[in-house]
C-alpha cells in the first residue's frame, strides 16, 4: 500500500483550523504551537501539491482545494472515531458478536441457561449458538469459524495440539435399572 501524502495528526489540525478561523487558536486548543500548526500545514500542502488556506487576511479561509480537503478530512476523523469506539466496546464487551459451538447435549440442555445469563450481563453482544457433534465442533474452534466451544466427549486427538482445553465440569453417569423378582 503506497504511504499517504497527510497524517491523522495534520487532518486534526486543519479541521481545528477551519473551526477556529485561526492557526492561533488552533494551535491554542490542541495545545501545540503557532509554528508547529503552520508547519504541519505548510508540510501537507507541500505533499498535496495545493494551497489549503488562503493567507491574506486576519481569518484563514479555505481555497477550493482546502474546502474539499476538509470535507474529506472530517469522513476520516469521524471514521477513525468510529472504529476506536465500535473496538472500545469490544473489548468491553459493550458491542460485537460471540460465536458458541457446542455438542448436542450441552447444547440442548446446558447452553440455553448460560447464554440467558451472559446476555443479561452483556446485553449489547450478539450471541450465535451452532449445536453440532463433537467432532464437527472442535474442528469449528480450529478453523476459526467459532469463537470457543463446550463440547460433551471426547475431541480427536489430531486436534489436540490445535486447541487449548479446559475441563468445566464433570458429568457422573448412572445406570438405572429394574430389580428383579
Amino acid at each position: 500500500m503506497p504511504e499517504l501524502p497527510f497524517t491523522l495528526d495534520q487532518l486534526r489540525i486543519l479541521k481545528a483550523i477551519a473551526e477556529q478561523g485561526s492557526f492561533k487558536k488552533a494551535a491554542d486548543i490542541l495545545f501545540v504551537t503557532q509554528p508547529a500548526v503552520s508547519l504541519q500545514i505548510q508540510n501537507l500542502e507541500k505533499q498535496l501539491e495545493i494551497i489549503i488556506f488562503d493567507r491574506g487576511g486576519r481569518k484563514a479561509l479555505l481555497t477550493e482545494a482546502g474546502q474539499l480537503l476538509l470535507e474529506y478530512c472530517e469522513r476520516i476523523l469521524n471514521q477513525c472515531d468510529e472504529a476506536c469506539k465500535a473496538v472500545e466496546d469490544l473489548n468491553s464487551l459493550k458491542g460485537g458478536t460471540l460465536i458458541i459451538g457446542a455438542s448436542q447435549t450441552t447444547g440442548t440442555y446446558l447452553m440455553p441457561r448460560m447464554i440467558g445469563l451472559f446476555r443479561q450481563k452483556y446485553p449489547d453482544v450478539s450471541v450465535q449458538l451452532q449445536v453440532h457433534s463433537t467432532r464437527r465442533t472442535g474442528w469449528s474452534v480450529a478453523n476459526g469459524e467459532i469463537d470457543l466451544a463446550i463440547i460433551g466427549g471426547q475431541l480427536p486427538s489430531e486436534l489436540e495440539n490445535l486447541l487449548q482445553v479446559t475441563p468445566y465440569a464433570t458429568d457422573e453417569l448412572a445406570l438405572v435399572l429394574p430389580y428383579k423378582s
